[in-house]
Parts: C-alpha cells; sequence; structure tokens
C-alpha cells in the first residue's frame, strides 16, 4: 500500500532494511521503525494539534516498541491511548504515563485494580456495570477515576467485533445509574471510528462523531462537566482542521505517526513513511516463493478495496532491491487469507529470487496483532548512517542476541 511511496520518499529506510538484514543484524520477520523520522512526525502533528486547540493521546498499538516510545512522547505527559491493558502495561513498564485506557477494548474485572494504579486520565466504559466496577475498586483505592462513555446510535459504522457502547437512547437512564457511583465521574464521550479510513482524499466525518457530540449535548443538560469529545480514527495532520470543525476536543494519532494513514496516498502530506516489514525468502515451490511469516496482518484492503494487491521488493543489496516488483499473493498459493501465517507467497516473475533475499513490505500494519513479529529500532536513516538501537520481539522483549 505504501510501498511505491516510501520507495520515492524514504528510500534509505528500505536500504536500510536490505542492508541490516543481510549482514545478520537483524532477523526477518521484523519491522524497522525510522526512529528520526517517526520524532519528526510526532512533532509535526502535536503542532497541528495545538494549532487548533486540539489534544492528543497517541495510539501507540501498532508500532508497540518501548524503546520508540522515547522519539514519541514526553514522560511528563498523559499523552498516550491503550487498546487494551497489555498496551498499558507495556507502556506504563517503560516510564510512560496513560491517558486513556479502556478503548477499544474494555478492562477486565480482575485487572481494574491494576489500571487504577497507574493512574490513567480517563478510562472508558460501555456501560454502567463497567463503571461500578471501576468505582467499587477506586473506591478501596481512596480515589476518583474520571470514565468516557463509549455511546452509539442508529446509523453509526461499526467496524466487525469492535461493536459496543452505551445506545443514545438509554443514555440518560445509564447516566443516572453512574451518579449512583461515587468514585467515578463522567467527563466525556467516545465513539469508534469517528473519521472513516475508505476515504483517502478528503477528511470525512463519520455519524459516529456527530451521535458522540449529540450525548455530550445531553449529558451536559443533566449537570454533568463535560470535558472531553473524543474522536479517534485517521488522526494526522490533515484531519486536524475536520476535528476541529467537526466539535472534537481530544484525538488519537497512531498510523500518522509512522506517515501511514490512507490520506498519504492522495495527498502531499509532512508526514514521512517510517515503517517497512523485513523477511526473508526461504524456499521456493510451484513456481512460488516462500517468505518467512509471523507479520503478515495488514489493512490495505480496508481503505483500497478487495481487489488491492500488495506489492514486495525482493534483493540481497542496497541496488538491485529497487530493480523491479514482485507480487505478493497471499500467505496460501491460492492466495487466500489463513488464520497461521507459517509463509508469505510471491508469484515468480520476470525477475531471479533466490533463497536467503530480502524481501521488504510497506503495508499498514498492526504489530501487535501478528502472529510473533519483531520490531528493530533505526537511527540515521535520512543520512544513510544506519544505527541499530534495539530489537524487540512480539512480547517487547528486547533481544539479547540481536544488537
Amino acid at each position: 500500500m505504501f510501498l511505491d511511496l516510501i520507495k520515492k520518499r524514504n528510500p534509505n529506510l528500505i536500504k536500510a532494511g536490505v542492508i541490516l538484514h543481510q549482514e545478520g543484524l537483524i532477523p526477518p520477520n521484523t519491522f524497522i521503525l525510522d526512529a528520526d523520522n517517526i520524532y519528526k512526525n510526532t512533532r509535526l502533528i502535536k503542532k497541528e494539534a495545538e494549532k487548533y486547540n486540539l489534544s492528543i493521546y497517541f495510539m501507540l498499538k501498532q508500532i508497540r516498541n518501548p524503546q520508540i516510545l522515547n522519539y514519541i512522547l514526553d514522560k511528563d505527559k498523559k499523552e498516550t491511548v491503550c487498546v487494551d491493558t497489555k498496551d498499558a502495561k507495556v507502556i506504563w513498564e517503560s516510564g510512560n504515563l496513560l491517558g486513556h485506557v479502556g478503548h477499544l477494548v474494555q478492562t477486565p474485572d480482575k485487572e481494574i485494580r491494576e489500571i487504577l494504579l497507574m493512574n490513567p486520565e480517563v478510562v472508558t466504559v460501555f456501560s454502567a456495570e463497567k463503571a461500578k466496577r471501576f468505582s467499587e475498586e477506586a473506591a478501596k483505592l481512596g480515589i476518583v477515576q474520571d470514565i468516557l462513555l463509549r455511546v452509539t446510535s442508529e446509523g453509526d459504522i461499526n467496524y466487525p467485533s469492535m461493536e459496543g457502547g452505551i445506545s443514545e437512547d438509554s443514555l440518560e437512564a445509564v447516566a443516572k445509574k453512574i451518579i449512583n457511583y461515587k468514585n467515578v465521574r463522567i467527563v466525556g464521550v467516545t465513539n469508534f471510528p469517528a473519521m472513516l479510513h475508505t476515504s483517502i482524499k478528503i477528511p470525512k466525518i463519520t455519524p459516529n462523531l456527530k451521535t458522540s457530540l449529540r450525548c455530550a449535548k445531553k449529558l451536559k443538560k443533566m449537570g454533568f462537566s463535560i470535558n472531553q469529545i473524543n474522536a479517534p480514527g485517521n488522526s494526522c495532520t490533515f484531519s486536524m482542521k475536520a476535528y476541529a470543525e467537526a466539535g472534537a476536543t481530544h484525538v488519537e494519532p497512531g498510523h500518522g505517526i509512522t506517515g501511514t494513514t490512507p490520506f498519504s496516498l492522495t495527498n502531499d502530506l509532512p508526514e514521512m513513511q517510517s515503517m517497512i516489514y523485513v523477511t526473508e525468502v526461504l524456499h521456493e515451490y510451484n513456481g512460488h516463493s516462500y517468505m518467512h511469516g509471523g507479520g503478515f496482518y495488514w489493512e490495505d484492503r480496508v481503505a483500497m478495496g478487495d481487489g488491492f494487491k500488495n506489492k514486495v521488493l525482493v534483493g540481497n543489496n542496497e541496488s538491485n532491491i529497487f530493480d523491479d516488483y514482485a507480487h505478493f499473493v497471499g500467505c496460501a498459493p491460492g492466495g487466500q487469507d489463513i488464520y497461521i501465517d507459517y509463509y508469505g507467497l510471491i508469484k515468480k516473475n520476470k525477475k531471479k529470487i533466490n533463497i536467503g533475499d530480502t524481501a521488504i513490505f510497506g503495508y499498514r500494519s498492526q504489530t501487535f496483532a501478528t502472529r510473533c513479529a519483531n520490531t528493530a529500532v533505526v537511527k540515521g536513516v535520512e543520512s544513510g548512517n544506519y544505527v541499530l538501537l534495539g530489537v524487540y520481539d512480539h512480547c517487547c522483549h528486547r533481544l539479547s542476541r540481536w544488537p
């Protein structure tokens, strides 16, 4: 999805990938994170958000690497959003503060106390029952926890398995229940997605954000002090103005950090593409080259449509890696998606593909959702003086075998 852009705008990242792999400095099945450009992207996003008086929680699941957080976060600010409790623990244990927890994945009851001890700015609840359980645990700790209500209404857009929340029709009744829970305080609302990922040309607000705004208005009428209209989805420099004009107060940049929002495909955005997936050709069979798997989770078809096919660059040095594209078939010969990506397959073309070659992808991924992908943090990409800062496994443990 982004490989053409990376080749055009950040070719040294591709060179770094093939050099580090061929020299044995990173294993196959590794996402490389361009630390310097991620730092720059983050500052661009922060500046644009400040321009429109928007607060930021950075979504970090798609890169989930503790070392790269040093290039994104201010350790004195609560500017993170944690998609689940694992996310929260990675961020907390790396010495950073928590902003928003519980959206998209609700906090399990037996982990509520642990999350409260991390002192998040807000947690999201999908029900009065979950608010009650937060209040009970908060009471034991002698604190009051600010909460956001995940709201929903007929006509909202939902991605599969991400549904849930308090219906607009029942909002007042649920809020009246929560008033009785003395150790939580309703301070805002959220809904997802607030902006379409399939709109790759212009920022397009969804009905979900309009639902949030209506619900916030109702809560204010009831006497709640609402200070947060949380609007996650497709946040980057290009979408900040649209979010502010629509009435959002908080946004949650994720793929904007690595310059991999769909808007980058049709607009000249300042964010630099800063993430690639590097793996290795392991064997050949029946006209296909089989690559080491473990990281083949991609969202490209969400934005590009079902007919979209990923391309891959294959080579063994920084020159021939750019010779020609090969075409990615999928994780099985028929191209179908399968549950275990032991391999990724390339259809043989005119270019000679050898066992041991480096294969480089530029797809839109979520490292936390992969089977077992590694992440590596690299400095000096722009200058060509590549410095590998560390390699981490899927569980965010630093690998001692690698630098």
